[in-house]
């Protein structure tokens, strides 16, 4: 039987999607408030998603990728995921 994701598993994927998406915007020297601005994202939610905290949804996700004139399946890769 296949293995269920737990909670660990979303949150280790949450953490990584954070990290590739402040990796990125920091080798843009983008500010966190910037990107969040250029994204229509509040700062905290953009922190809370660098942090992995926050379960982004995928429009977001696509918003937060079109501020950094990325693909979103270029963050997902460098993600990891």
């Amino acid at each position: 039987m296949p293995k269920v994701a737990d909670k660990s598993d979303h949150e280790r994927a949450l953490g990584k999607l954070g990290d590739a998406i402040r990796a990125r915007r920091q080798a843009l020297q983008m500010s966190q408030e910037a990107l969040a601005d250029a994204s229509g994202i509040n700062r905290t939610h953009m922190g809370e998603v660098e942090r992995g905290k926050r379960n982004v949804s995928f429009m977001s996700i696509v918003k937060i990728a079109n501020a950094m004139d990325a693909r979103v399946s270029d963050i997902i890769a460098e993600a990891g995921l």
